[in-house]
């Protein structure tokens, strides 16, 4: 079968390669599963090229945070309906490769119809969403209420189309933040209220459109000067701004009278971490909630190119880019049809 490694640190293109390997057996109570899809996220990036604070895997290692893809054999202790049973990867669990072993509990089910590539952008990128807004903060649970509004940048990302998508269904009104204008209708038509360009007016522009005291929560992925702009946006009842990413790759920078003066708070956000504090329970009712929207409206999150394994260098330098040359997700597929 196919494995993706990384054999050293390094630019992804140069360093991962790909190789044949025996197929794993499962042990007890585990399954195998062979992969659908998996994408390629820029964090996967940062850990190949081993940056601080995501250096943790060391080589050699096979990349990939998420996917989705069909059990094709159980271990002991595993009841053998299970086999051909569709699922999503355990998250962080080095996908790219054509067969994975995991343990058999706590898989989440993948619904059936639905096309592989969308499924694998699923785990994280859909249950951030719902868990930033469900539970953006331990500091105030229930802060939104529906009427409320909640304004995110970087709102063409995948993230983003998941958060407008659930506003929408909670009653919550979204503005969308960008860099450029060309994501603007299609977040229009996705169903963003308000739709913006980035700039240093972004709070006038804001607060003309929504309504005082109605502004709760603000979602950053980033960091560097983007959460000030975002603190500016509230009124002066304050509010809560969630860091969930660094795509500047700098600092969150926030003046400290915006803290004090302000009653603005900024808070990092991590899904697997929330996950955790919620414990199984509540992660199999978002599990089942997530699935049942899936069903009801199929999700079309953009993807940029789907590669298979054996392009996997061709994959990481696509997904290396930015802007207008990646509208979307790299997606790695085993094979290609």
């Amino acid at each position: 079968m196919k494995v993706v490694r990384y054999f050293r640190f390094g630019v992804p293109e140069q360093v991962v390669e790909v190789h044949d390997e025996p197929v794993p057996e499962p042990g007890a109570g585990e399954v195998r599963i062979r992969l659908e899809a998996a994408p390629v996220h820029i964090a996967g990036l940062k850990h190949i090229r081993g940056l601080p604070w995501f250096d943790q895997y060391k080589p050699p290692y096979t990349p990939g945070y998420e996917g989705v893809g069909r059990i094709s054999a159980v271990g002991p202790g595993v009841p053998s309906s299970r086999a051909a049973e569709r699922v999503s990867l355990p998250v962080r669990f080095g996908p790219w490769a054509e067969e994975i072993v995991a343990p058999a509990a706590g898989l989440w089910p993948a619904p059936e119809g639905l096309a592989a590539e969308q499924l694998a952008l699923v785990p994280i990128n859909f249950s951030t969403a719902w868990l930033l807004l469900r539970h953006p903060t331990p500091l105030r649970e229930g802060l939104l209420q529906p009427g409320d509004w909640v304004i995110q940048n970087a709102a063409n990302s995948n993230v983003g189309y998941y958060l407008i998508r659930l506003c929408r269904r909670w009653g919550l009104h979204s503005v969308n933040v960008v860099r450029r204008p060309e994501p603007l209708a299609a977040l229009a038509e996705a169903g963003g209220d308000l739709n913006l360009v980035d700039g240093e007016d972004l709070a006038e522009r804001v607060r003309a459109v929504v309504p005082a005291g109605r502004l709760k929560l603000a979602i950053d992925a980033l960091a560097g000067d983007a959460p000030t702009r975002l603190g500016r946006c509230f009124g002066r009842e304050g509010g809560i701004i969630s860091s969930y990413g660094l795509l500047s790759g700098e600092p969150c920078r926030l003046p400290p009278e915006m803290l004090m003066l302000d009653d603005v708070t900024l808070t990092g956000f991590y899904a697997a971490r929330t996950i955790r504090q919620l414990g199984p329970a509540a992660a199999a009712a978002m599990q089942a909630d997530i699935n049942a929207m899936l069903v009801e409206h199929p999700p079309q999150a953009p993807v940029a190119a789907v590669y298979s394994l054996d392009e996997v260098r061709a994959a990481v330098a696509h997904a290396g880019r930015t802007g207008a040359e990646r509208e979307g997700k790299i997606v790695l597929v085993a094979r290609r049809n």
